[in-house]
């Protein structure tokens, strides 16, 4: 087979791949291996497809394979560490990927930061996301798992200076300004909280939570003719959100009107009988308790 054969041999593969023609994928791969069996990119290449199949096995099979030719080939390496990752396996992901850890590769050193985040090892992950985010500083998703990562740190107002730093950088990303703002409330950042998540719901008008969040921030600056104004336009849109529901009756219970409040949750119970926050407010009425205010 000749290198003209082989170039048409990967345009075909690269198609079926497109297309998720994914037996046909692995048609050619194997066409190709059987013709090169020491060329380690149609070994990576067909492993990557398994990984795309859902194969892990095969996909760990082949990769083997082809580590045993060149152990320290960094495509195999990362693809078995994904494998591995995929397989919920995270110690033999990270005994794959750590053998990567000392390059810039900022693919590496995110799926380290996802690792370490899974484990629950928070000052490890947060290490490796800054990393990536060093070398890729465009990339939304390291952001945003950095960011993540902090917030669950305790570290709100690192995770403030991360995350403005990638609204500036993508600012139509809705999803950016949704966690900017949950970091800016654990900042406790009401008025510039406000600001992103009316940024993410305008973004994406679908955004229930961010238009409840901002509700929410609303309320902790008192500003509740605009929390109230804001809760209601769900509700005139989805007259079954539950969650504005209760946001409702949590307002009326911060205005002291107690009959208002317990209509409201009652009106969840009528939607969703074994809502737990509905039923946790409603211990607290009793039929001579409500107000008589409208």
């Amino acid at each position: 087979m000749n290198e003209h054969r082989v170039s048409q041999l990967l345009d075909e593969a690269r198609y079926y791949e497109d297309h998720g023609m994914w037996l046909h994928a692995v048609q050619v791969f194997q066409r190709l291996i059987d013709a090169f069996p020491d060329r380690l990119e149609f070994r990576t290449r067909l492993g990557t497809v398994y990984l795309e199949m859902g194969n892990l096995p095969a996909a760990e099979l082949v990769l083997l394979q082809a580590l045993r030719n060149d152990a320290q080939n960094p495509d195999v390496l990362y693809s078995l560490g994904i494998a591995c990752y995929q397989s919920d396996d995270l110690e033999r992901a990270l005994f794959y990927l750590q053998q990567l850890a000392g390059r810039k590769l900022p693919k590496v050193h995110y799926s380290l930061g996802l690792i370490y985040w899974r484990q629950g090892e928070l000052a490890h992950a947060e290490r490796h996301f800054r990393l990536a985010l060093e070398y890729q500083p465009e990339s939304v998703d390291t952001a945003l798992a950095l960011g993540e990562t902090l917030l669950r740190a305790g570290k709100a107002l690192d995770a403030v200076t991360v995350l403005a730093t990638a609204a500036a950088r993508a600012p139509k990303d809705s999803g950016v300004q949704h966690t900017l703002g949950i970091a800016r409330v654990a900042a406790e950042q009401w008025e510039e909280a406000i600001l992103a998540f009316r940024t993410a719901s305008t973004l994406d008008p679908s955004n229930e939570d961010a238009r409840i969040a901002m509700a929410s921030a609303y309320m902790k600056l008192r500003r509740f003719d605009e929390a109230e104004s804001g809760l209601k336009g769900i509700l005139h849109e989805n007259q079954s959100s539950v969650r504005a529901m209760l946001a409702l009756g949590k307002l009326a219970l911060l205005k002291s009107n107690k009959q208002r409040a317990e209509e409201y949750f009652r009106q969840v119970l009528s939607i969703d009988p074994d809502n737990e926050d509905a039923l946790e407010q409603l211990r607290y009425f009793t039929p001579h308790d409500s107000s008589a205010s409208p």
